[in-house]
């Protein structure tokens, strides 16, 4: 059960920083905003929001402050 959740992890984590990267400045802007306010606490919100946060950064590194 626990290598199933495992696995279930890591193929959301590949396939939320794919979709992340087609996101618009204005879609990502306001998850960012969702997370800092919901604070979330369970592990697959607080991965989720931790993909918004990298991508944010890998924006921020190409000149591009959306968050």
């Amino acid at each position: 059960m626990r290598l199933f959740s495992i696995l279930l992890l890591i193929g959301l984590l590949v396939g939320c920083e794919g979709r992340m990267s087609g996101m618009t400045n204005q879609e990502l802007a306001a998850k960012r905003d969702a997370c800092i306010q919901g604070n979330p606490t369970s592990p697959g919100k607080v991965t989720a929001c931790e993909n918004i946060r990298k991508e944010c950064e890998r924006r921020r590194k190409n000149g591009n402050y959306t968050c």
